[in-house]
């Protein structure tokens, strides 16, 4: 994670570097990004660099975390206006995601995820981590539409939908003509939302 020192900075020179970073990222695949050329553009030095970040990893996973707090906030809203259905609010953060594909922050986040696509199962996902259900999202679930229950429950059907939502996401906007894209979505979260066992009927 970023120093003190990184968060000690004026706002302005923490965007300037962190937008420096954003743009890298979407411009080579994160092996192949530059320091030089991040420190460049944000106008300083390579040893204010490692001041605030311990290598280019930590930026990353910084980079990364940031867009997962963005996505917690937006899906928080969504469980409120869904009266905490968890599944509604998948689905409406992918239509929100479609509605917004031309917005230049979503499409740079597009393409840092397609730079990097390669790499998921090695530096990528070691950033990410293992995302977790946040306790802001935990009270704003109602838990009487779900049959999952305990915290952990919870936490694993998060991590599914968030499997399932993704990938589909970066799909559709890249896609010219998402709606194929958008109703296999609505169908795979259909499937998690009722179950996928067939329901078995005996006679009494």
């Amino acid at each position: 994670m970023p120093s003190t020192t990184f968060f000690n900075l004026p706002e302005e020179k923490r965007k300037k570097l962190l937008n420096a970073a954003r743009a890298e990222f979407a411009r080579v695949p994160f092996d192949e990004a530059s320091i030089n050329q991040i420190v460049h553009q944000a106008g300083i030095s390579r040893g204010s660099f490692y001041m605030y970040f311990t290598d280019k990893e930590d930026l990353f996973r910084h980079l990364l975390h940031t867009y997962m707090e963005q996505l917690v906030n937006l899906l928080s809203l969504l469980l409120k206006q869904e009266g905490g259905d968890l599944f509604a609010a998948f689905s409406a953060l992918f239509s929100t995601f479609l509605t917004l594909r031309n917005d230049p922050d979503i499409l740079q986040f597009q393409t840092i995820l397609q730079k990097n696509s390669g790499v998921q199962q090695g530096t990528l996902l070691r950033c990410v981590g293992h995302p977790r259900l946040s306790p802001q999202l935990v009270e704003q679930i109602d838990r009487t539409k779900l049959a999952a229950q305990t915290e952990e429950e919870l936490d694993d059907l998060f991590l599914i939908l968030l499997s399932v939502t993704g990938p589909s996401l970066c799909a559709a906007l890249s896609h010219p003509e998402p709606q194929s894209v958008e109703r296999r979505f609505y169908s795979q979260l259909s499937l998690l939302r009722h179950g996928l066992e067939a329901h078995r009927h005996t006679n009494s």
